[in-house]
């Protein structure tokens, strides 16, 4: 067995395999088959070290089932199933239970005497598999194995302990962009934005023209910035922009700022290396690392804290970045995809957003149109949760007839799309429980759905007419008002429980009391 070809010393072997990590990510990148896949990876690791068998599992964890990646490299085991369970008692199935390496150094002696492992059989005396771990699933195992143990053996274990992570990265990008060409669902593991390629429905002009600017902005390998208010899309343009970009056969990895702890925030963009803070028990690949050579979307991104801002806009700049608790530098390409519901411009001036972050993120910025400004797409959403929620919930589908359509159209949707899919939603119960829908029904579903949004910034605008309402003029505050105290009476003054008037509004006490006192209602003059 050949010696290890590194450096002796621990620290020179892990520079070393620091400096393979990124030809490993460069030249998996690449690749398009998963033959070609294992033979890089083999090629890679032979200027290494020398083994005699290399081969990768998948693993589904729904039928907690092992599958061959591809044909292994080196020594054929015919006796062993290419779909197997993985069953504690087997080396996968040990690495997929603890999470960790295993070594074995004697296979004969390690299985049971009454019978002959398939490894043996083969010839092989010494292996060692480590998980493949990506957004802390485990998506499959690594196998090295050895016809004589290597006097290296441990050293061997330390360097594919280091770059198992990135083996992960480049088979999830592979996985990846196999579901993108087929178009079909892979049992084996699920990505962020792995799901078909959005589809936007738009009959207005003024949609016809942004989406027009949005497919010219997509081929461009540029960072964009996202507007829009709460509803409008902003993570479904996000992932459309990466499926008709050049990088659409690789990663779109999501990132929800505000859900980030400021205390962990470099370990999750960037990585931390093994013990690099308490409970750092293992190598942790970051969300850039994982989003190399795709699509990183940054989402409600003016939720970060200006130190993030800083620590951000550094690697945007430099276009590198070093993991928690290592001193290595790592370059990445990626492609910044960033969106939120705040005005930036005000959030600089108000101190909140970093002036010099803004501006690197602005170089282009593609502002969603509200739902109130493009009402003739109005039908086509309809028609679409429609038949997307009937599907969905196994509810018998609806015609929408021209006058309901009006009605929706006189709305002001401060919750935009979210909030016509919400209206959708209710008609479609309403209509599978009482088998008719009227104007009262119409008016429920509008109102309840409003009062959810009521708490958000409304634009300027002038309010909706209702048909129903007492008199004309009467704004959507006034419908508000009604809908709650008739919600009171029928519940006799009771607020919460099951039978109280915020069970029957689909709203929290809370938020129910809220909007009483807000708008003025005696919960004890109600009864």
């Amino acid at each position: 067995m050949d010696s290890l070809k590194t450096p002796k010393s621990h620290a020179q072997r892990m520079l070393n395999a620091q400096s393979l990590s990124r030809e490993l990510v460069s030249s998996l990148g690449k690749v398009t088959s998963r033959n070609v896949f294992l033979q890089t990876l083999s090629r890679l690791f032979r200027q290494q070290f020398s083994f005699d068998r290399l081969c990768i599992n998948l693993y589904d964890p729904n039928s907690e089932l092992l599958s061959y990646f591809t044909a292994a490299e080196g020594a054929v085991i015919n006796s062993l199933s290419p779909i197997r369970k993985a069953e504690k008692n087997t080396v996968a199935g040990h690495v997929i239970a603890s999470r960790k390496p295993v070594v074995i150094t004697d296979i004969s002696q390690h299985f049971a005497e009454s019978m002959l492992h398939p490894m043996a059989e083969a010839g092989l005396t010494t292996t060692m598999a480590f998980p493949l771990i990506l957004s802390d699933k485990i998506i499959g195992t690594l196998h090295c194995s050895f016809r004589q143990k290597p006097d290296n053996l441990y050293e061997i274990m330390e360097y594919l302990l280091e770059l198992a992570p990135y083996v992960a990265v480049g088979l999830g990008a592979l996985l990846a962009m196999e579901y993108l060409e087929q178009g079909s669902s892979l049992n084996q593991v699920q990505f962020t934005g792995e799901d078909e390629c959005e589809t936007f429905f738009f009959e207005s002009p003024v949609m016809r023209q942004f989406m027009a600017k949005v497919h010219a902005v997509a081929k461009l390998d540029i960072p964009v910035l996202i507007l829009g208010e709460t509803g409008t899309g902003k993570t479904r343009l996000a992932h459309y922009i990466h499926c008709n970009s050049q990088r659409r056969k690789m990663q779109f990895v999501k990132v929800n700022c505000p859900a980030m702890a400021s205390t962990l925030f470099e370990s999750e963009l960037f990585g931390h290396a093994k013990g690099a803070f308490t409970g750092a028990a293992t190598k942790r690949v970051g969300r850039f690392e994982l989003a190399h050579q795709g699509t990183l979307f940054l989402d409600e991104i003016a939720e970060l804290n200006q130190e993030m801002q800083s620590k951000l806009l550094h690697v945007l700049d430099d276009s590198c970045f070093e993991r928690v608790g290592e001193s290595v530098s790592f370059s990445v390409d990626t492609r910044l995809v960033a969106a939120t519901n705040v005005k930036m411009s005000e959030a600089v001036s108000q101190g909140r957003v970093r002036s010099d972050f803004y501006y690197r993120l602005s170089s282009c910025v593609l502002e969603i149109p509200p739902l109130r400004d493009r009402v003739d797409d109005i039908p086509a959403l309809s028609s679409f949760f429609v038949t997307q929620l009937s599907n969905q919930y196994s509810l018998p589908q609806i015609q929408l007839s021209q006058d309901i359509l009006h009605r929706l159209g006189q709305h002001r949707w401060p919750g935009n799309a979210r909030e016509l899919r919400n209206v959708i939603n209710a008609l479609l119960i309403k209509k599978s429980i009482t088998g008719k829908l009227d104007d009262r029904d119409i008016e429920e579903a509008l109102c309840t759905d409003s009062i959810a949004f009521a708490e958000m910034k409304a634009p300027s605008v002038a309010p909706a007419v209702t048909s129903t309402a007492p008199a004309s003029g009467c704004s959507l505050e006034e419908i508000e008002r009604q809908h709650i105290v008739q919600a009171l009476e029928r519940a006799r003054g009771v607020i919460s429980g099951p039978k109280g008037a915020a069970k029957m509004l689909g709203l929290s006490r809370s938020t129910l009391q809220r909007r009483m006192v807000k708008l003025g209602i005696d919960g004890q003059a109600v009864k």
